[in-house]
Protein backbone atom coordinates (compact mmCIF):
# COMPACT_ATOMS: atom_id res chain seq x y z
CA UNK A 1 0.00 0.00 0.00
CA UNK A 2 1.15 3.17 -1.44
CA UNK A 3 0.26 6.27 0.47
CA UNK A 4 0.33 9.27 -0.77
CA UNK A 5 1.03 12.42 1.45
CA UNK A 6 -1.08 15.41 -0.03
CA UNK A 7 -0.87 18.78 1.58
CA UNK A 8 -2.73 21.69 1.29
CA UNK A 9 -1.56 25.15 1.08
CA UNK A 10 -3.10 27.50 2.05
CA UNK A 11 -3.00 31.06 0.34
CA UNK A 12 -4.01 33.75 1.98
CA UNK A 13 -3.58 37.20 1.17
CA UNK A 14 -2.33 39.13 4.28
CA UNK A 15 -3.34 42.79 4.55
CA UNK A 16 -0.35 45.11 3.29
CA UNK A 17 0.00 48.40 4.62
CA UNK A 18 1.29 50.81 2.52
CA UNK A 19 1.79 54.13 4.61
CA UNK A 20 0.97 57.38 2.03
CA UNK A 21 3.80 59.51 2.54
CA UNK A 22 2.42 63.13 4.86
CA UNK A 23 4.30 65.06 2.11
CA UNK A 24 1.22 64.73 -0.71
CA UNK A 25 -1.02 65.95 1.53
CA UNK A 26 0.55 68.77 3.67
CA UNK A 27 2.42 71.63 2.47
CA UNK A 28 6.37 71.70 3.09
CA UNK A 29 5.74 74.62 5.87
CA UNK A 30 3.30 72.36 7.89
CA UNK A 31 5.74 69.44 7.63
CA UNK A 32 8.30 72.07 8.98
CA UNK A 33 6.50 72.76 11.95
CA UNK A 34 5.17 69.28 12.54
CA UNK A 35 9.20 68.02 12.12
CA UNK A 36 9.57 70.81 14.84
CA UNK A 37 7.23 69.84 16.85
CA UNK A 38 8.13 66.38 17.08
CA UNK A 39 11.41 67.56 18.20
CA UNK A 40 10.52 69.70 20.99
CA UNK A 41 7.12 69.08 22.15
CA UNK A 42 7.37 67.81 25.82
CA UNK A 43 5.13 66.23 28.47
CA UNK A 44 4.48 69.18 30.59
CA UNK A 45 3.22 71.21 27.40
CA UNK A 46 0.30 68.54 26.77
CA UNK A 47 -3.17 70.07 28.30
CA UNK A 48 -4.32 67.71 30.44
CA UNK A 49 -7.56 69.65 31.14
CA UNK A 50 -9.05 67.35 27.99
CA UNK A 51 -8.17 64.23 29.55
CA UNK A 52 -10.09 62.54 32.57
CA UNK A 53 -7.38 61.66 34.88
CA UNK A 54 -8.53 59.79 37.67
CA UNK A 55 -7.17 57.57 40.42
CA UNK A 56 -7.32 54.29 42.10
CA UNK A 57 -5.82 52.02 44.77
CA UNK A 58 -2.06 50.64 43.25
CA UNK A 59 -0.98 47.36 42.93
CA UNK A 60 2.80 48.51 42.52
CA UNK A 61 5.80 48.90 45.17
CA UNK A 62 5.22 50.87 48.31
CA UNK A 63 3.30 48.47 50.98
CA UNK A 64 0.74 49.60 53.35
CA UNK A 65 1.18 53.13 51.75
CA UNK A 66 0.09 51.76 48.61
CA UNK A 67 -3.14 50.07 50.32
CA UNK A 68 -4.40 53.02 51.79
CA UNK A 69 -3.90 55.59 49.23
CA UNK A 70 -5.24 56.03 45.39
CA UNK A 71 -2.04 56.83 43.65
CA UNK A 72 -2.69 54.55 40.77
CA UNK A 73 -3.54 57.22 37.72
CA UNK A 74 -5.39 56.54 34.93
CA UNK A 75 -5.69 59.06 31.89
CA UNK A 76 -8.64 58.58 29.48
CA UNK A 77 -10.71 60.12 26.95
CA UNK A 78 -13.88 59.09 26.12
CA UNK A 79 -14.13 57.24 22.57
CA UNK A 80 -14.24 59.57 19.82
CA UNK A 81 -12.41 62.48 21.07
CA UNK A 82 -9.22 61.42 20.13
CA UNK A 83 -8.01 63.26 17.40
CA UNK A 84 -10.50 65.27 17.28
CA UNK A 85 -10.41 68.98 16.46
CA UNK A 86 -11.63 70.11 19.29
CA UNK A 87 -9.82 68.19 22.02
CA UNK A 88 -6.23 67.30 19.68
CA UNK A 89 -5.55 70.67 18.70
CA UNK A 90 -2.27 70.56 20.60
CA UNK A 91 -0.96 68.00 17.48
CA UNK A 92 -0.24 69.28 14.25
CA UNK A 93 -2.39 68.29 11.34
CA UNK A 94 0.62 66.55 9.87
CA UNK A 95 1.45 64.21 13.03
CA UNK A 96 -2.68 63.44 13.65
CA UNK A 97 -3.01 61.64 9.81
CA UNK A 98 0.01 59.45 10.59
CA UNK A 99 -1.29 58.73 14.36
CA UNK A 100 -4.70 57.83 12.24
CA UNK A 101 -2.96 55.38 9.84
CA UNK A 102 -1.02 53.83 12.19
CA UNK A 103 -2.51 53.58 15.59
CA UNK A 104 -0.94 53.82 19.06
CA UNK A 105 -1.36 51.30 21.42
CA UNK A 106 -2.95 53.49 24.27
CA UNK A 107 -6.33 53.53 21.99
CA UNK A 108 -9.27 51.34 23.14
CA UNK A 109 -11.49 48.89 21.01
CA UNK A 110 -13.83 51.36 20.84
CA UNK A 111 -12.11 54.33 19.99
CA UNK A 112 -11.24 56.30 23.71
CA UNK A 113 -7.79 56.51 25.24
CA UNK A 114 -6.64 54.88 28.13
CA UNK A 115 -3.46 55.09 29.53
CA UNK A 116 -2.17 53.99 33.48
CA UNK A 117 0.20 54.11 35.27
CA UNK A 118 0.85 53.11 38.75
CA UNK A 119 5.10 52.83 39.13
CA UNK A 120 5.29 55.68 41.59
CA UNK A 121 4.05 55.65 45.23
CA UNK A 122 3.11 59.59 44.50
CA UNK A 123 -0.34 59.81 42.61
CA UNK A 124 0.99 62.86 40.77
CA UNK A 125 3.72 61.70 39.58
CA UNK A 126 1.86 58.64 37.87
CA UNK A 127 -0.22 61.33 36.00
CA UNK A 128 2.97 63.17 34.77
CA UNK A 129 4.16 59.70 33.58
CA UNK A 130 0.97 58.79 31.77
CA UNK A 131 1.18 61.86 29.49
CA UNK A 132 4.95 60.83 29.46
CA UNK A 133 4.30 57.75 28.28
CA UNK A 134 1.83 59.04 25.79
CA UNK A 135 4.17 61.66 24.16
CA UNK A 136 6.50 58.87 23.66
CA UNK A 137 4.63 56.55 22.17
CA UNK A 138 3.30 59.70 19.31
CA UNK A 139 6.51 60.17 18.97
CA UNK A 140 7.69 56.85 18.15
CA UNK A 141 5.31 55.81 15.70
CA UNK A 142 5.59 59.45 13.74
CA UNK A 143 8.27 59.44 10.98
CA UNK A 144 9.01 62.32 8.68
CA UNK A 145 11.61 61.33 5.96
CA UNK A 146 14.12 64.02 5.25
CA UNK A 147 16.49 64.51 2.49
CA UNK A 148 19.72 62.27 2.89
CA UNK A 149 22.89 63.55 3.26
CA UNK A 150 26.14 63.53 0.65
CA UNK A 151 27.85 61.09 3.01
CA UNK A 152 24.63 58.59 3.21
CA UNK A 153 24.27 58.68 -0.49
CA UNK A 154 28.11 58.07 -1.18
CA UNK A 155 27.80 55.08 1.66
CA UNK A 156 24.74 53.88 -0.28
CA UNK A 157 26.20 53.88 -3.79
CA UNK A 158 29.77 52.54 -2.15
CA UNK A 159 27.38 49.67 -0.78
CA UNK A 160 25.77 49.09 -3.96
CA UNK A 161 29.14 48.84 -5.77
CA UNK A 162 30.23 46.39 -3.10
CA UNK A 163 27.44 44.42 -3.21
CA UNK A 164 27.85 44.17 -7.20
CA UNK A 165 31.49 42.82 -7.10
CA UNK A 166 30.93 40.18 -4.29
CA UNK A 167 27.97 38.99 -6.64
CA UNK A 168 29.79 38.66 -9.93
CA UNK A 169 32.89 37.46 -8.02
CA UNK A 170 30.38 34.71 -6.68
CA UNK A 171 29.26 33.83 -10.14
CA UNK A 172 32.20 33.60 -11.30
CA UNK A 173 33.75 31.07 -8.76
CA UNK A 174 30.50 29.12 -9.40
CA UNK A 175 31.08 28.63 -12.80
CA UNK A 176 34.90 28.19 -12.59
CA UNK A 177 33.18 25.45 -10.13
CA UNK A 178 31.10 23.74 -12.67
CA UNK A 179 33.63 24.17 -15.48
CA UNK A 180 36.45 21.93 -13.74
CA UNK A 181 33.81 19.33 -13.26
CA UNK A 182 33.15 18.92 -16.70
CA UNK A 183 37.13 19.08 -18.31
CA UNK A 184 38.22 15.75 -19.52
CA UNK A 185 41.72 15.16 -18.18
CA UNK A 186 44.16 12.76 -20.15
CA UNK A 187 46.01 10.09 -17.93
Amino acid sequence: MIRVGLTSRCFIRLPYFRYNSTAQQFSEKEIESAKKWVDTFTHTEIPTHVFDISFSRSSGPGGQKVNKTSSKATVSLEPGLWLSAQVCYWIPKPVQAQLRDKGIRYVTKTGGLLIQSDTSRNRDMNAELCFKRLLEEIKSKVYFASEASEEDKEKWIQLEEDFKERKKFNKKKQSDKKKNRSKKFDL
